[in-house]
C-alpha cells in the first residue's frame, strides 16, 4: 500500500472520530436540552397546579366564612376566585404535553364545575332563609362528594407533575452520564488510533527512510555490491529499488571503466608485442620453410622443421587473436541467415569435434528471419565459442546447439543462439569474470574466447551470457535485436 494512501486512511479515520466526538456532544447537548426544558415545563406546571390547589381551598374558606360569620360578600369573592380557577385550569390545558396531563386536567376542571355548582346553589339556599337545608347539602354533597373529589383531582394532577418531574430529573442524569461515556470511548478509540498511527509512521517511515540512508552511506563509499532490503510496496520500496538499480548500473559502468583501462593498458602494449614478436617469426618461419625445401635434410630433422613452422603459425594466430581483442571492429552489417552462419562455423571445428569423439545435438528453429549480421566476425565468435566448448567437453561428450525466435508477446524482437555442453561447469565465484580479458581456467589459455565473442555480440547491438545448467555443463547464449521495421513486417 503507498504511504500517500496509508497517510489518507489515517487522516479519514481521525476526521471520523473528530465527527463521532461532535455528534456525540451535540446529542448530549440536545438530549440534555431536551431532558431539561421536560424539567422545566412539568416544575412550571407543578407550580401551576400548586397555586390552583392554592385558589381552589380559597374558594372552600368563602364558603365557610358564609356560614360561620355570614360574609355576605363571600359569593362575590367565590366567583371572582372562580374565574381565576378557570385561567388556571386553561393555563394548565394550554402548556400540557400528554394526554395522560390533559385527562387529569379535563377531570379536575369536572370536579370543580360539579363544586361550582353545588357551592352556588347553596348560596341560593342562604339568600332565600334555607339554612338548614343549605347545611345538610354542605356536609352530605359538598365535603363527602364534590370536595373530596375535587382534591384527589388535584392530588392526582400534581403527583404527576411531580414524578415527572423526577422522571426528568433521571433522564437528565442518564443523559450526561451517557454523554461521559460516548465521549470517553470515543477519545479512547481517538488516542489509540494516534497510537497506532505514530508506530504505523515509525514502522514504515522513519525506519525505512533510516535504512536507506545507511544504505546510501555504504554506496556513497563505494561499496556497490551493497544493497538495500526495503519490502514494503509503496513509494520508499520503489526508491530503494532505484537505489539498488543504481547501484547495480554504476556496478557495471565500473567494471566497464576498469576493463577500458586495461584494454587500453594492453592496447599501448599490443602494438609493441604484435611488432617485436611478427618480425622475428616471420624469419623463423621463413629460415625452416626454406631447409623444407631442400631434399638433403633426414626425416627427422623434416619432421623438426615442419614443429618449428606450426609453432610459429600458432605464435601467429594467437598474436592476431591478442590484436583482435584489443582492437576496435566496426562490423559490416548485411542480410544474413544466422542458421548458414551456425552450420559454417561447426564445419571449421568438425575436426576437433570428431578427434575427441563429441556428438552434436543441433535444434535450429526453421524460418528465421534474415538477421542484420557480419558472417566474418559473427562466424569467428561462434568458432571460438565452439573451441571452448569442446575444450570444456570430455571425450565422448556432447554439445547442444540451437537457435530460436525471441518474441515479446506476439511481435518478435530478436534471435538467440544457446551452445550447451555437458563439462564440468564454470565455479560459481569465477562466473561473473569469465568475461574478463586474460581471465581463464585453462592452465593454457589465453583467456580471449569468450572476450572476443562478446565484443562481436556487443558490435552488432547483442549481449552474450554466460550460465551453469543444473544437471552439470556450461551455457553460453548471444541475443541479437531484430530492426523494427523487419519485425514489423514479420508481424505484418
Amino acid at each position: 500500500m503507498l504511504i500517500r494512501t496509508k497517510l489518507r486512511i489515517g487522516y479519514l479515520v481521525i476526521f471520523i472520530l473528530v465527527v463521532c466526538i461532535g455528534l456525540v456532544m451535540v446529542w448530549a447537548l440536545r438530549s440534555w436540552e431536551a431532558a431539561v426544558q421536560d424539567l422545566t415545563v412539568s416544575h412550571a406546571q407543578g407550580l401551576r397546579a400548586e397555586r390552583l390547589r392554592g385558589d381552589l381551598y380559597r374558594q372552600i374558606k368563602e364558603i365557610l366564612d358564609r356560614f360561620v360569620s355570614g360574609d355576605r360578600s363571600a359569593r362575590g369573592e367565590f366567583e371572582s376566585l372562580g374565574v381565576m380557577v378557570e385561567g388556571e385550569l386553561a393555563d394548565l390545558q394550554r402548556y400540557s404535553q400528554l394526554k395522560a396531563e390533559q385527562d387529569r386536567i379535563r377531570e379536575l376542571e369536572a370536579a370543580h364545575r360539579q363544586v361550582t355548582k353545588l357551592v352556588r346553589e347553596i348560596f341560593e339556599l342562604l339568600e332565600n332563609g334555607a339554612r338548614e337545608q343549605a347545611i345538610q347539602r354542605v356536609e352530605r354533597e359538598l365535603e363527602q362528594v364534590a370536595f373530596t373529589r375535587q382534591d384527589e383531582q388535584i392530588d392526582r394532577l400534581r403527583a404527576y407533575y411531580d414524578a415527572a418531574a423526577q422522571q426528568s430529573m433521571q433522564r437528565t442524569r442518564a443523559v450526561a452520564t451517557q454523554g461521559e461515556l460516548l465521549a470517553g470511548v470515543v477519545v479512547l478509540l481517538a488516542l489509540a488510533w494516534g497510537a497506532g498511527l505514530l508506530f504505523g509512521t515509525q514502522l514504515w517511515l522513519v525506519k525505512p527512510l533510516q535504512a536507506i540512508g545507511r544504505a546510501t552511506a555504504i554506496i556513497s563509499t563505494g561499496e556497490l555490491t551493497h544493497r538495500l532490503h526495503v519490502s514494503s510496496q509503496d513509494e520508499l520500496g520503489d526508491l530503494a529499488n532505484s537505489i539498488n538499480r543504481m547501484a547495480q548500473s554504476l556496478k557495471g559502468i565500473q567494471e566497464r571503466v576498469l576493463q577500458a583501462e586495461r584494454l587500453a593498458a594492453a592496447g599501448e602494449l599490443s602494438a609493441y608485442v604484435a611488432h617485436n614478436i611478427r618480425n622475428p617469426l616471420a624469419s623463423i618461419r621463413s629460415t625452416a620453410q626454406a631447409a623444407l625445401t631442400g631434399s638433403d635434410q633426414s626425416a627427422a630433422i623434416r619432421l623438426t622443421l615442419q614443429g618449428v613452422v606450426e609453432s610459429v603459425d600458432r605464435l601467429n594466430q594467437w598474436v592476431r587473436h591478442f590484436l583482435f581483442a584489443l582492437k576496435p571492429i566496426t562490423p559490416t552489417l548485411a542480410s544474413a541467415d544466422l542458421n548458414r552462419v551456425v552450420a559454417q562455423a561447426l564445419d571449421v571445428v568438425r575436426p576437433t569435434i570428431e578427434g575427441k569423439r563429441i556428438s552434436v545435438g543441433l535444434s535450429l528453429a526453421e524460418s528465421l528471419p534474415l538477421v542484420p549480421l557480419d558472417e566474418g566476425y559473427f562466424e569467428q565468435a561462434l568458432i571460438a565459442l565452439l573451441t571452448n566448448a569442446c575444450e570444456a567437453t570430455s571425450q565422448e561428450g556432447r554439445i547442444e546447439i540451437a537457435s530460436r525466435l525471441i518474441c515479446d508477446g506476439e511481435r518478435p524482437t530478436g534471435v538467440a543462439v544457446e551452445l550447451t555442453d555437458n563439462g564440468a561447469g564454470i565455479p560459481p565465484e569465477m562466473i561473473e569474470k569469465v568475461l574478463t580479458p586474460y581471465f581463464t581456467t585453462k592452465s593454457d589459455g589465453v583467456g580471449l574466447g569468450l572476450t572476443m565473442a562478446q565484443k562481436v555480440a556487443s558490435a552488432h547491438g547483442g549481449s552474450l551470457t554466460v550460465s551453469n545448467r543444473q544437471e552439470g555443463g556450461a551455457v553460453v547464449r548471444i541475443l541479437l535485436p531484430l530492426p523494427h521495421s523487419q519485425a514489423a513486417e514479420r508481424d505484418g
